[in-house]
């Protein structure tokens, strides 16, 4: 009987084991992307793109391995049924016993019908019935698209606080989310390259949403934090508010998790100390995060290896950090400390054919092409033609196609195409104006306007664009923003140009690549500046040209080189650098003279500049050059070698141009060593090797005291050699 306990005591305590014993967990993803929503609707941008966003925060930190994301992009309905069918075959290939997770995402257009695929309707209840289907312990499908919200409706969904609040992972069930309820258009910027509730939601999974700091996102916390995000983004748009939904039928205990920042080794720690609005973008520009950050509490987001720059709108100011490195194996912390104080959107709806914002270019491309050829070309309704006007074309509304014109071309609204304005005998006459964007090229032989360009701007005379995404040519190119290329006579970029500048004069507020011409001026040039003279705040590679002035730069290669702060010695005959050496010696010599050297760099390459004269005696000879030289030690006391070429003359140079002086060649080694006494001064002497050559003179100027010294032959040139000695003192910064 006793044996018979001990027995079924321990096969209880087995039991209890092994299901305690955590259950192995795999996950599956299925993301599609549709932009195409059919002739009637507006063409997205960002559909695809926002599906390989999630699709990459759920690899990198949601625990799916990569063999098992499917992806279908812009597909008809039987392709979305051939993408469910696809996820069930590899359910199934797996193995037993294995706690099985399913994820689907969709990002396109939609209606109270369902699914809009090119010219396909694939029903909601089709779309249900599929994830219901699926043989998976949870399943969760995020809808981002118009009326997604009419699919909780079949099951009574309505909005309500965030659900669940446990932090573990024991749950069965399904979750759908949703980006806009069934009245509502889900909407898309170009301001952040993709959906508002995508970016909400991709933010958020990446650490944002992780209200609790333990380091994991639940569905809770995932979904709670889109729909903050989302309304606060949407509030102000022409679409109107969006207010993402759910309907879920979980059973269990605890929450979801669907992200884990374990799951990645690069994690950005925004400090309890940060407080405001920030937005992250990568090293492109393209807006990475969005979130709002309460003082006090510790945010870290997962994020890929890389640049990034942080832009904080607090209540009072505006701070950024221009480069946040984010490596691999680490936690990078952004604090206060990290940032500086800086001086002080337009959608698309996802279906609605009607929206006022970024879909003129769409209705223009639903309609048939047409030739409009006047001698005033006009069209008042958007276009997808050719204008052909003898005098002057005229496009009101969104225009896809071509103007081209003997005097002028005006967009009033978005175009994509070209202007071209023939060239005429009143070349000041003939130009382009685009009020709104164009896609597209401008030529003229006088002037080109736009709003906004993607594209090309030529002209034999101005180019102007308040944002600008391409390339200018011209004789003047001014832009406010942007990317892409200036080149001409003159480039102005009142902004920041993520491009580069190539003409006679560019100056721009800042540069991503670099400038090149005779004259450059940038707050910040980006990697290189290269011309006859360059200025810049900052250049982070190289600066070369004849004359370089920099704040901050990495190295410097000219004739004359300045720099507030240098990473790299510069190379030139002058070098001023604020953190490297500058300072002079005051000397007497062996030969009774009286000089002083300049030297000027860094300690492994300095410039020096030399003069020296008897001033007791006979102020003749005297002698005057440059060289260089190395320094070993800079900040106390140190030791120098250097070489200096000199002239030396036996009286004025200049008394007689026609006639010049005759002068000696004087080659000096000096090796010395100074012993600081005070900060910026030091006591300093050392040995000289010297070699004189008459060169034009008609006997040798110098000699030391007591006429020591040897005479050599160097083929046909006799010169006069002798060791020599100088004493003296130091001043400067060290």
């Amino acid at each position: 009987m006793v044996m018979r306990k001990t027995i079924f005591a321990f096969s209880l305590i087995l039991v209890a084991f092994l299901n305690a014993a955590p259950q192995k967990v795999e996950r599956f993803l299925l993301v599609a992307g549709a932009n195409n929503g059919g002739t009637d609707r507006v063409k997205l941008r960002y559909a695809e793109s926002d599906a390989n966003s999630f699709a990459g925060v759920m690899s990198q930190m949601g625990g799916v391995d990569r063999a098992n994301v499917l992806r279908v992009f812009d597909p008809n309905a039987q392709a979305m049924q051939n993408g469910f069918a696809e996820l069930e075959k590899r359910l199934q290939s797996k193995e037993t016993g294995v706690r099985k997770e399913v994820i689907v995402y969709y990002s396109g257009h939609a209606d109270e019908k369902g699914l809009r695929l090119g010219g396909d309707v694939y029903s909601w209840a089709e779309f249900r019935k599929n994830v219901n289907s699926i043989d998976a312990d949870v399943k969760v499908a995020i809808l981002d698209a118009c009326g997604s919200g009419a699919i909780t409706r079949t099951k009574g969904g309505v909005s309500r606080p965030a659900f669940m609040q446990d932090a573990s992972s024991e749950m069965k069930g399904y979750a759908f989310l949703t980006s806009s309820n069934e009245n509502e258009a889900s909407q898309e910027s170009d301001r952040i390259k993709g959906s508002f509730f995508t970016h909400a939601l991709v933010g958020g999974l990446r650490g944002a949403a992780d209200m609790t700091g333990n380091g994991k996102v639940t569905l809770s916390e995932a979904y709670q934090y889109a729909f903050d995000e989302t309304l606060r983004n949407t509030q102000n748009t022409s679409a109107g508010s969006q207010h993402p939904n759910r309907d879920m039928n979980l059973a269990g205990t605890g929450d979801i998790v669907m992200t884990d920042l374990r799951e990645t080794s690069a994690v950005l720690t925004l400090d309890s100390n940060l407080e405001g609005r920030l937005f992250i973008r990568d090293e492109q520009g393209n807006l990475f995060a969005e979130l709002n950050k309460i003082r006090g509490r510790q945010i870290e987001l997962g994020m890929p290896a890389g640049k990034y720059s942080v832009q904080m709108e607090a209540p009072s100011k505006i701070w950024m950090a221009k480069e946040v490195q984010i490596s691999e194996g680490k936690k990078s912390v952004l604090s206060m400390g990290d940032m500086q104080s800086i001086e002080r959107e337009k959608a698309v709806a996802r279906g609605n054919a009607d929206s006022t914002t970024m879909t003129g270019l769409d209705s223009a491309r639903a309609k048939p092409f047409r030739l409009n050829i006047n001698a005033v070309a006009y069209s008042k309704e958007p276009a997808n033609e050719l204008q052909i006007g003898l005098f002057f074309t005229n496009a009101q509304k969104a225009l896809s196609g071509t103007q081209v014109s003997l005097i002028g071309n005006l967009a009033m609204d978005d175009m994509a195409g070209a202007q071209i304005p023939a060239v005429s005998v009143q070349v000041s006459a003939v130009m382009n104006i685009a009020a709104k964007n164009i896609y597209g090229i401008q030529l003229t032989s006088s002037f080109n306007y736009a709003d906004s360009i993607n594209g090309l701007q030529a002209s034999s005379a101005l180019n102007i664009a308040k944002n600008f995404y391409g390339a200018q040519a011209g004789i003047i190119n001014f832009a406010g923003t942007g990317r892409g290329t200036q080149a001409g006579i003159m480039n102005l970029y009142a902004d920041s140009l993520d491009g580069g500048q190539g003409g006679v004069m560019n100056i721009a507020r800042n540069v991503s690549i670099g400038q090149g011409g005779v004259m450059n001026i940038a707050g910040d040039a980006g990697l290189v500046q290269g011309g006859v003279i360059n200025v810049a705040g900052k250049v982070e590679i190289l600066q070369g040209g004849v004359i370089n002035i920099g704040g901050h730069v990495g190295r410097q290669i000219g004739i004359v080189n300045i720099s507030a702060e240098s990473d790299h010695t510069p190379i030139g005959l002058l070098n001023i650098v604020g953190n490297g050496i500058i300072d002079g010696t005051f000397y007497i010599d062996e030969t009774s003279r009286t000089g002083i050297a300049m030297h000027l760099g860094t300690p492994y390459f300095y410039t020096v500049i030399e003069y020296a004269l008897d001033p007791f005696n006979n102020p003749w000879p005297q002698s005057s050059g440059w060289g260089f030289g190395t320094r070993f030690g800079m900040w106390g006391n140190f030791f120098s070698l250097d070489y200096t070429f000199k002239n030396v003359y036996n009286e004025n140079p200049f008394k007689d141009i026609d006639n010049p002086t005759k002068d000696n060649q004087l080659h000096k080694i000096r090796f010395g060593g100074a012993y600081k006494l005070l900060p910026g001064v030091a006591l300093s002497s050392g040995l000289t090797f010297n070699t004189l050559f008459k060169h034009q003179g008609e006997d040798f100027y110098l000699e030391p005291r007591g006429g020591y010294h040897w005479h050599w032959k160097f083929g046909d040139h006799k010169a006069r050699v002798w060791p020599g000695l100088y004493a003296g003192f130091t001043v400067g910064k060290f």
